[in-house]
């Protein structure tokens, strides 16, 4: 990790700071104090990790000679989820209406997925890990895409198992 730039020891220092701190939001009772301060923190982290790789050149799936590349766009992906995750959360504050909260949820739990996809797919593309150079391109891409097509399918089932039926309050005795 010497040879990344000071950007980029930002990035995956954020980024690990928003694993642990996602990880363990999810583990924590919904609603409480330390709940909100976790999942603020996390939410700095998230913003932390996208703000400092927005001017990071690209080094995998670059769009032409631009500099942005394919990972790239999870930065607007990112932040769109967290921002409207937020944006849902303070909408079930003024309204009460749960539709509002099971959003939040969603959103956050879609975040903290496009976190461990994004995360997933830099350690199995970066040359500097080796893994794309070890294998034919075809094995390559076919486990690249179900990796990340598990991580995707493990959070829709989580979402529609316990986030998208019933009242949110309910389950977990919150309040706006």
């Amino acid at each position: 990790m010497s040879d990344l730039t000071l950007l980029l020891k930002v990035h995956v220092a954020s980024a690990l700071a928003a694993l642990a701190l996602g990880a363990i939001v999810f583990a924590l009772p919904k609603g409480d104090s330390v709940h909100r301060r976790v999942a603020s923190a996390y939410v700095m982290a998230m913003m932390a990790t996208i703000g400092s790789v927005i001017f990071v050149p690209a080094t995998v799936l670059e769009f032409g000679n631009t500099g942005w590349g394919f990972f790239h766009l999870f930065i607007v992906v990112g932040g769109a989820s967290s921002a409207v995750g937020a944006f849902a959360l303070w909408r079930w504050r003024v309204t009460g209406d749960p539709e509002w909260l099971r959003n939040h949820q969603m959103r956050f739990a879609f975040s903290y997925a496009g976190l461990v996809m994004a995360g997933t797919s830099q350690i199995f593309t970066n040359p500097r890990f080796g893994i794309v150079t070890a294998m034919a391109i075809e094995s390559f891409w076919a486990i690249f895409a179900i990796v990340n097509l598990a991580i995707l399918g493990t959070t829709m089932w989580i979402v529609q198992r316990f986030l998208a039926r019933g009242d949110p309050r309910r389950r977990y005795a919150l309040r706006p």
